[in-house]
């Protein structure tokens, strides 16, 4: 494992409370201050300006890759043909664009973004450049969309007001419901693995774990407290390479650590504004290198741990330029180390890429 950055006892105010990208991390022996950025008037000549987390002359681990706010930026246009014919059916090409992009999901060649702000699902297939949109299981229209997550075959999709989860084939038709009724509170985050579906109730203070193969319920761990393995509005879910499930304990303003049958490991974080504490902590996920990072909506940025919980590097500050942040929300890294970001406010996933030894 490759450690990004020491860790840093100091304790720094970010100012108003809100900008913890301020705070003087040493990257080995330099800073990591605001990004990078190189744009040394390129136009022209085929190089792409490169923002990379921390400043040279120290090694980048983050680069800044580029964001997506609609089928545009992926190169997706739809055919004169296709235009004419769906104007003639009457097909409407309404909220095509991000409004309130939440969580975000990437694999080898598709991206997918749920955004509560339209009631909808965004699906790009980079390698297709086709774009569409899932807002509806079996006629019921979408009214919350949140958690996303995805296998070779489906997608899995919690609806939070609803009070439901969907799976649906990856095309976008329905396949079936997970659960009953009465089995959800406030679903959220979703994750899931060869056999088994993870789905955190944020109202009802519990991780519900259903059989991928049937759908029937299997077990369900958790309950409101702040003592471990319980919760205080859960929010967000992933699962690492090594298995385990890493749990955004929003309230508790904690990061909580279980092996996949529920059983408690361990835990990290506060409540604060020095560096690695949380003020609003939301997507969580972990790199090839089992490096933990987290969202927070409030400071604006990604904080990256090591399995201890020492802060080693954030990235992002609060804005709207490249790299910049307004209330992230979920984040997902792929097996290519790509990290996707949900920057909510900016209505954009912007999509960073992490630099192990091999892509120096």
């Amino acid at each position: 494992m490759i450690n990004l950055l020491s860790p840093v006892a100091a304790s720094l105010k970010p100012r108003a409370g809100f900008l913890l990208f301020a705070l003087s991390l040493l990257f080995f022996t330099g800073s990591c201050a605001a990004p990078q950025d190189t744009d040394l008037n390129l136009a022209g000549t085929g190089l792409e300006q490169v923002i990379v987390w921390p400043q040279p002359p120290q090694k980048p681990r983050i680069q800044y890759l580029k964001s997506i706010s609609g089928p545009d930026d992926i190169e997706i246009k739809k055919s004169w043909l296709k235009k004419t014919f769906d104007d003639l059916l009457g097909k409407e090409e309404r909220n095509i664009a991000m409004l309130r992009p939440y969580c975000v999901f990437g694999d080898a060649d598709k991206i997918y973004v749920t955004d509560p702000g339209i009631q909808a699902v965004h699906i790009f297939e980079v390698v297709e450049k086709n774009y569409f949109q899932i807002r509806n299981f079996r006629g019921e229209a979408l009214l919350s969309p949140i958690g996303i997550a995805t296998d070779k075959s489906a997608i899995y999709l919690t609806d939070s007001m609803l009070k439901k989860v969907f799976v649906f084939d990856k095309k976008g038709n329905p396949l079936k419901e997970i659960g009953k009724p009465e089995s959800f509170i406030r679903p959220t985050g979703i994750a899931i693995d060869e056999d088994r579906i993870y789905v955190v109730d944020t109202h009802g203070n519990r991780v519900s774990v259903f059989s991928k193969k049937d759908g029937n319920f299997l077990f369900q761990f958790g309950k409101r407290g702040t003592d471990n393995g319980e919760f205080n509005y859960p929010t967000h879910i992933f699962i690492g390479k090594d298995k385990l499930l890493y749990i955004t304990d929003s309230m508790n303003f904690r990061i909580q650590i279980f092996n996949r049958d529920g059983s408690f490991l361990s835990t990290f974080g506060r409540h604060g504004d020095g560096s690695g504490d949380f003020s609003k902590p939301k997507g969580i996920s972990v790199d090839s290198e089992g490096h933990i990072y987290v969202a927070d909506a409030q400071f604006d940025n990604v904080q990256i741990f090591d399995r201890k919980g020492r802060l080693l590097l954030v990235f992002g500050n609060t804005g709207r330029k490249k790299g910049q942040m307004v209330l992230p929300a979920g984040v997902f890294i792929d097996d290519r180390d790509r990290i996707y970001v949900a920057d909510s406010f900016n209505k954009r996933v912007q999509i960073f890429q992490y630099l192990t030894e091999q892509k120096q």
